[in-house]
C-alpha cells in the first residue's frame, strides 16, 4: 500500500509551507491519474448535465489554473495564450486524453519549479490579482486548494460515468 502524501512528510530543501503545498500537489496528481487516466475519449469529454464539466475539461482546467495561480502568486505576466476563462478552459474539446493528461503534467511541473523555487520572502510579498491586493502566500496557497476542489468533482463525476454504463 503506498503511504497518501499527507503522511510522507517534508520535502528537503523547501520551505515549510512550500513542501505542504507540493504534498497537496502530489494528491491532486495521483487523484486526476487514477480516475482519469484510464478513461476513453467517450468518458473523458462526458458532461453529466448542463452545467456541468468533463473530465477531461477539470483536467485542463487544473494544470491551466494552477501554472496561472504560480504566475500571479509570484508577480509575473500571465502570457496571452494562457489567458482563458473558465468556462471555456473546462468545456469540452475532444482532444485526446494522453494529449490533455500530458499538458496537465507539464503545468503541475512548472508550478512545483515555481514553487521549490520560492523563499520565505517571496511568500510575504504583495502581489496583485484583478483590482486585489494581498499577500503572496494567500495567492499560492490557493493553487493546492482549488486543484484539490476541482480533483474531486473529477471522483464522482467519473463515479457517475461508471454508474451511467453499469
Amino acid at each position: 500500500m503506498q503511504i497518501p502524501p499527507f503522511l510522507r512528510g517534508e520535502i528537503e530543501g523547501v520551505h515549510w509551507l512550500v513542501s505542504v503545498w507540493l504534498r497537496n500537489l502530489d494528491e491532486v496528481e495521483e487523484t486526476v491519474q487514477k480516475w482519469a487516466g484510464n478513461l476513453t475519449p467517450e468518458g473523458f469529454w462526458w458532461v453529466p448535465a448542463p452545467e456541468t464539466n468533463p473530465i477531461g475539461g477539470l483536467v485542463q482546467h487544473i494544470g491551466g489554473s494552477s501554472y496561472r495561480l504560480l504566475l500571479r502568486g509570484t508577480a509575473q505576466e500571465i502570457p496571452e495564450a494562457l489567458r482563458i476563462r473558465p468556462a471555456e478552459e473546462m468545456a469540452p474539446s475532444g482532444r485526446a486524453p494522453e494529449e490533455v493528461l500530458a499538458e496537465f503534467e507539464q503545468n503541475l511541473e512548472r508550478v512545483r519549479v515555481g514553487l521549490r523555487a520560492l523563499e520565505a520572502e517571496d511568500l510575504m510579498r504583495t502581489v496583485r490579482v484583478g483590482p486585489h491586493q494581498v499577500k503572496a502566500v494567500y495567492v499560492l496557497d490557493h493553487i493546492a486548494a482549488h486543484a484539490q476542489h476541482h480533483a474531486g468533482q473529477i471522483i464522482t463525476t467519473r463515479k457517475l460515468w461508471e454508474a451511467r454504463n453499469r
